[in-house]
């Protein structure tokens, strides 16, 4: 009776599906344009319905095996098997690429692969292969560097705006602030904003979205009808429970299980679910394979050690990744499959040495050969693999889009958010064709908008398909970054240019973008207090207005700054700004700013004659002075401080006016002053470049060309007129300095930098800059000054050690220092 039954309900189950496959074929012969599931059944029907397939397949057969009681157990447990494969691929961050390689040397050897489960990075894996990707063409995305840069948090630098950007900000750190209202006191309070994580993951979230958004359109959103059946795991964070993902959006469920914790922001999926790394409760999941499909034999890839017991030499990073996660079980079911596994060395996010780590998959993968063959007698050959992976892609639309809609702003913030991304908010008729974009320009505009560091993402991008119009549209969930900023930076100094930098930003986001701060500069040799804001208009054209009051006081000391020969002519020469700026600038491209300013105010200029002639008096100079200046810039360098990428081109022209009261010793020896106007204009033009066709992987040569011109006036005094006039100063340690020598009204220079790079981040620079004066109005027109530096960068600042040289008469020409930030000076009032 039971075996009756038991084939009843067999067959029940057969016609269900097949009845639901005849009227699937019905539909797609009707020419139904509709992207969802085109079955008879729902999407979780038919899934019970295999299930119960599988387990009653799996039910005949344990009856048979049972009436066989002469077959000896272990005979059953390793017999060949004709049936099913499912592939396991376990998490491990970097380590998993080592899956490539075994997927690579099971397809040439015509292992079949029917179903494929994956963790965190074995989910990423599982889910190329799964979506249709080669595993060349996986190797090509791990040797591109790409991923790098995904997992690096970093939005690169060619999608800021040039503007944006502050450079003379030495910031080292940055603190965020909520602005809170406190209703029952009324009034507003500053919480500490602490990340959500450490690595920003919009590069990662627009990479899956990419590589996969076509995948779950192709598939209707089961991740049955993927090339490949395909089943990732997430953990729930508040159950502490393992969550598996049969289907839905693919990039969603891969950006949950490979969320790790700390390092990744959490995701959040339609029910509510707060997701983390599957790795945490189920790092090697067969049992979703064995669940759902009940294959007849498992391959496992892992690519980690067994579960290691933490001791007190273990990294931070793994005693927090053992507080939060289980033991997994690294096993299959006995007899029924066999594990492929290394202990790859990588760290979790050392993706630079991918090829090796997949060759060692490839590797350990044809060992195993052999004995797959024996236990499994299907095979598939590559044509057969190939004729699939093409059946499927063509079922994979364009990733074109038609808009891009912005939730979690108020309205003011999306409409700057929109216009800055050039998303115009517009209807979508149905009888209107919309024209569309490609994937590579959302990206672009995205990463422009979130390169402005003012928004952070609240949740992973909505891809949603329209079947009509055969297009896309991108949702995005953002929030405006905390209101207020605290900056901490400076430079630490084995001379006396020690610098500590504090800052205050406040940001505003409306109609416009409005940025208020407060910088001071602390140091024995330049100290500087600004405090002024910046309101920018979004459009076509950016458009910017600056605005800032800047006091700030230098002493240039010449022959104390590290010198290694001895010192005998030490000037001390003061000069003492206090300045109003107006600024007006339009952003012609993304790198390229005009702007047209105007400064107003009063320098103090004291100098000391040198201490050997205690009996000469200091003597002083009062300019009060309007200057304005109308300068193009254009700017490509990768770091403000020793760049090795990029260029950086600016032309300017200027034009001062201003009244200059001075004294000197005979008229301080009277009690008098004398007073005078002063006027000149000027033009500069200046080019920095790093040749990308000049650089090998080692070594790389830039240079550097200077030329000024200006009809700069005779001051009171010779001292008032050089401290006025511009000033060559290639090298940091060269703008600590007074050396009249490399002072000019008109000058040419050009310098040459070799760089030569020892590791990643460390690099030997020279330098070598000659100075061409004005022969007609300087005896000694020719100067030179010479660099050698050893450069780190550290992710806070840089690090270097250098040895100047220049070509004075005197002894005091060479210098030794060492410096950890980043030394900088405020701008001058009279701008060169």
């Amino acid at each position: 009776m039971k075996t009756a039954r038991f084939f009843l309900l067999f067959i029940l189950s057969l016609v269900v599906v097949a009845t639901g496959d005849v009227a699937a074929q019905q539909r797609v012969e009707s020419g139904n344009a509709a992207l969802h599931f085109g079955d008879s059944l729902s999407t979780s029907q038919r899934r019970a319905v295999r299930r119960a397939s599988r387990r009653l397949l799996r039910m005949a057969e344990d009856t048979t095996l049972a009436g066989r009681a002469d077959i000896v157990t272990d005979s059953v447990k390793n017999r060949p098997t004709a049936g099913k494969v499912g592939l396991v691929l376990a998490g491990g961050g970097a380590k998993g690429l080592y899956h490539i390689g075994v997927i690579k040397a099971l397809e040439e050897n015509e292992i079949p692969i029917d179903y494929v489960s994956g963790t965190s990075m074995g989910a990423i894996i599982g889910a190329l292969y799964a979506s249709g990707y080669t595993t060349d063409e996986m190797t090509a995305i791990v040797t591109s560097g790409k991923v790098e840069e995904w997992v690096s948090g970093k939005i690169d630098d060619r999608y800021k705006f040039f503007y944006t950007e502050r450079q003379d900000v030495p910031s080292m750190f940055s603190v965020y602030m909520d602005v809170k209202r406190d209703s029952l006191h009324s009034r507003n309070t500053l919480d500490l904003a602490l990340p959500h994580a450490f690595i920003n993951t919009s590069q990662i979230d627009m990479a899956l979205t990419e590589l996969f958004a076509p995948a779950t359109v192709a598939s209707g959103g089961d991740f049955d009808r993927l090339m490949i059946p395909f089943r990732c795991i997430a953990t729930d964070v508040n159950r502490h429970e393992a969550v598996k993902y049969d289907g839905g959006d693919l990039p969603f469920a891969v950006r949950a299980s490979m969320s790790y914790p700390v390092l990744f922001r959490p995701v959040t999926d339609k029910q509510g679910r707060v997701l983390v790394d599957g790795g945490c409760y189920d790092n090697f999941p067969w049992r979703a394979l064995e669940e759902d499909f009940s294959p007849s034999f498992l391959i496992g890839s892992q690519c980690l050690a067994e579960n290691e017991p933490i001791t007190q030499e273990s990294s931070v990073e793994k005693q927090i990744m053992s507080l939060v996660t289980i033991p997994t079980d690294y096993s299959l079911p006995e007899g029924k499959g066999l594990i492929i596994k290394r202990e790859v060395t990588a760290s979790l996010l050392d993706f630079a040495g991918g090829l090796s780590t997949i060759q060692q998959g490839y590797d350990d993968a044809l060992k195993a050969i052999p004995e797959l063959k024996e236990r499994i007698t299907a095979r598939r050959p590559q044509q057969e693999v190939e004729r699939r992976r093409e059946a499927f892609l063509e079922r994979c639309p364009a990733l074109e889009f038609s808009d891009l809609d912005v939730e979690g702003l108020n309205e003011r913030q999306q409409q700057y958010a929109r216009t800055f991304m050039n998303f115009e908010k517009r209807p979508l008729p149905d009888s209107v064709v919309v024209p569309t974009i490609s994937f590579d320009e959302v990206r672009e505009r995205y990463f422009t908008l979130m390169a402005t560091n003012e928004f952070t993402t609240n949740a992973f991008p909505e891809v949603s398909y329209d079947s009509l119009r055969k297009d896309f549209r991108m949702r995005l969930n953002l929030s405006s970054k905390p209101g207020v900023k605290f900056l901490v930076g400076g430079n630490i100094s084995s001379t006396v240019f020690n610098q500590i930098f504090l800052g205050f930003n406040h940001f505003r986001l409306g109609r416009t973008a409005l940025t208020t701060y407060a910088d001071i500069f602390l140091g024995p040799v330049s100290t500087v207090v600004r405090v002024g804001g910046r309101t920018g208009f979004m459009g076509r054209t950016p458009m910017y207005l600056d605005y800032s009051v800047q006091g700030s006081w230098q002493s240039n000391l010449r022959g104390s700054f590290g010198n290694v020969t001895p010192a005998r002519n030490t000037i001390d020469a003061r000069t003492i700004e206090t300045y109003a700026h107006l600024g007006f600038g339009l952003a012609t491209t993304r790198k390229s700013v005009l702007e047209l300013s105007v400064n107003a105010g009063y320098n103090f200029y004291s100098y000391v004659e040198s201490y050997d002639k205690p009996d000469v008096p200091s003597t002083h100079d009062w300019f009060r002075f309007a200057a304005s200046r109308l300068q193009f810039q254009h700017s490509t360098l990768d770091k403000i401080a020793y760049p090795t990428r990029g260029g950086r081109f600016t032309a300017s022209v200027i034009g001062v006016l201003g009244r200059d009261k001075y004294e000197t010793a005979e008229l301080f020896a009277q009690e008098l002053r004398a007073q005078q106007s002063r006027k000149w204009v000027g033009a500069k033009l200046k080019w920095e470049h790093y040749p990308s066709n000049w650089r090998d992987w080692w070594f790389s040569v830039s240079y550097n060309i200077e030329a000024v011109y200006t009809n700069h006036p005779t001051f009171g005094n010779p001292y008032a007129t050089i401290l006025s006039s511009p000033r060559y100063t290639p090298l940091a340690h060269s703008q600590m300095l007074y050396m009249p020598e490399f002072y000019a009204d008109r000058y040419a220079a050009v310098g040459v930098m070799p760089t030569f790079k020892m590791w990643p981040n460390f690099y030997l620079r020279a330098g070598v800059f000659a100075m061409l004066r004005d022969p007609i109005v300087a005896d000694e027109y020719m100067h030179y000054m010479g660099d050698l530096s050893l450069v780190y960068h550290t992710p806070i600042g840089p690090v270097s050690l250098s040895v100047t040289k220049y070509n004075f008469d005197t002894k005091n020409n060479c210098y030794v220092m060492f410096n950890f930030g980043y030394p900088i000076f405020g701008s001058r009032g009279l701008y060169y």
